[in-house]
């Protein structure tokens, strides 16, 4: 070996494949997985005892098993940290201090309950396919997608947050329940999932069965909807966010402003970012109710659709993990796939007997959603969404939105970065409300979910088709660089503003004559 690899590379495939345990009929191989079966922690947030027990059980997993044999395992380990000490990698007050600490293991896993939600997911998607005597058949095989170290942090995400938030707000403990969905951008594969506030009980699935209204996040659809018609909507196209109301099932339908406050003409990605009802409304009305609709459906919801003005607001019911599927649609760039936690089914003698290939369509064309991203990047920056950089690092580009069904009975929140998308609800089981927007309930779980993953930010790059120019928000006219209040959007090529300088939108051409006249290049 050592003709071919060095001592680290030997080192590291060791640590990698080494018998440090066995869950049922399941061998536990290597540094990282037994940390996550005798911890449920990864291997890097350790410390020194219990890297130490890992080490130990190398010696011998099955007589020094910690949960069977604790003080066999903590002779061990014990021993493991006087070799460290007396080595010179620790000094000795340190192994002393280590030495007094418990084992810390957790209870053992329950086998296919140790994530039941997830497992919960697994089990629906392959009743397709199998019986359930299949399914308990001995030999068979289910491989998944499957995320342990996601799957923790969604569980302490939400359990940590919900603490948080109910000692600050003085509500009974426990009432608030939490599903979330952790899914693979561009693949669709289901990496986590959780159901409850508690992921380690089983019970209602929350995730797959919750259908709940999903609020402003619904908003996403409308302005896709208008954009994709770059001849009468652009991010800068203004439409004003004032009261109105039309009659819609015999009753008179008057949408307001979650504030209670009108802004007056606003640009279409202000309007979305910001979340204002009002504008949303009229430019839904616009664009058309069935319009928007036949968007829903491209994005993957396959439920109950009703084509009235509420559903512009979100006055539509779905489980979190439908509503992660339209996300998804958003965040691959408009190509849709089915979400998958099964990768493939072999049996005994390792032979495939079914797979669960990748399928993808694409729905909608890179350059209205590249506008889409834009508008939903700025709901990070400068609105709904803003508050989640109090957890994430700030060079991380990312995008969602917010979302809050009336009087407060559901907290939404759907987000992706390069690689992640995660979504999110609150809500009570009674359908009571709750004092929590999307924005100070599922955006703060959502952040210390994403703050523990391993994200990529979102890409810079746009469509051949998309080209960039300078907007003036308060005319809605083209302006230049450099010039008061210009912002730099992005349109379909050929919809972008006439006009360029900072004279409130004069014509860059006029301009340019002019200053032929006195002579300024």
């Amino acid at each position: 070996l050592e003709l071919h690899y060095s001592k680290q590379e030997i080192l590291e495939a060791y640590l990698n494949e080494i018998h440090l345990g066995q869950a049922g009929d399941r061998a536990i191989h290597g540094f990282g997985l037994a940390s996550e079966f005798y911890f449920r922690q990864p291997l890097a947030e350790l410390e020194l005892h219990q890297v130490a027990l890992l080490v130990a059980l190398a010696k011998g997993a099955t007589y020094y098993n910690p949960r069977r044999h604790p003080e066999r395992a903590l002779e061990r380990r014990n021993l493991v940290l006087a070799q460290l000490a007396e080595e010179g990698v620790i000094d000795a007050e340190r192994a002393r201090v280590a030495a007094q600490q418990p084992l810390d293991v957790t209870e053992a896993p329950g086998g296919i309950n140790q994530y039941p939600d997830y497992m919960d997911l697994v089990r629906r998607s392959l009743q397709a396919d199998y019986n359930a005597t299949d399914l308990t058949a001995t030999g068979l095989r289910i491989f998944t997608y499957f995320d342990p170290q996601a799957q923790r942090q969604v569980e302490v995400a939400i359990a940590d947050t919900l603490r948080r938030i109910e000692a600050e707000r003085r509500l009974t403990p426990g009432q608030i329940q939490a599903a979330a969905v952790v899914v693979g951008v561009g693949t669709g594969e289901v990496l986590a999932l959780a159901g409850s506030r508690s992921g380690q009980v089983v019970g209602f699935n929350r995730a797959l069965d919750a259908r709940r209204t999903i609020g402003s996040t619904a908003k996403s659809a409308v302005y896709l909807a208008a954009l994709e018609q770059p001849e009468r909507y652009t991010l800068g196209t203004l439409v004003d966010d004032a009261p109105f109301s039309i009659v819609s099932g015999g009753k008179p339908w008057s949408p307001e402003n979650f504030d209670h406050t009108s802004h007056g003409p606003v640009p279409i990605y202000v309007a979305l970012s910001r979340s204002y009802n009002q504008a949303t409304a009229r430019l839904g009305l616009q664009v058309g109710v069935d319009r928007v609709a036949d968007v829903v459906r491209r994005l993957g919801y396959e439920g109950p659709l009703l084509k009235v003005p509420a559903l512009l607001l979100g006055g539509i019911s779905m489980t979190p993990f439908e509503l992660a599927g339209m996300y998804h649609t958003i965040a691959a760039d408009g190509f849709h796939t089915d979400l998958r936690a099964i990768a493939s089914v072999s049996g005994a003698d390792r032979e495939i007997l079914s797979r669960y290939p990748f399928a993808v369509e694409q729905r909608f064309a890179a350059e209205p959603m590249h506008l889409l991203h834009y508008a939903l990047r700025q709901v990070m920056t400068e609105g709904t969404g803003a508050n989640a950089y109090r957890q994430l690092p700030a060079g991380l580009v990312v995008a969602g939105k917010t979302g809050t069904s009336n009087d407060q009975r559901d907290s939404w929140f759907a987000g992706f970065s390069g690689n992640y998308l995660v979504v999110v609800w609150l809500g009570r089981d009674d359908n009571s409300p709750m004092p929590l927007s999307g924005a100070s309930g599922a955006l703060r779980v959502w952040s210390a979910i994403m703050a523990g993953l391993d994200n990529r930010p979102l890409p810079d790059a746009h469509p051949e088709g998309v080209t960039y120019a300078w907007y003036d928000p308060g005319t809605g006219a083209g302006s230049g660089e450099g010039c008061a209040n210009a912002r730099l959007l992005p349109y379909i090529s050929g919809s972008e503003p006439e006009g360029r300088g900072c004279l409130g939108g004069v014509p860059g051409q006029v301009l340019d004559r002019v200053r032929g006249w006195l002579g300024i290049d």
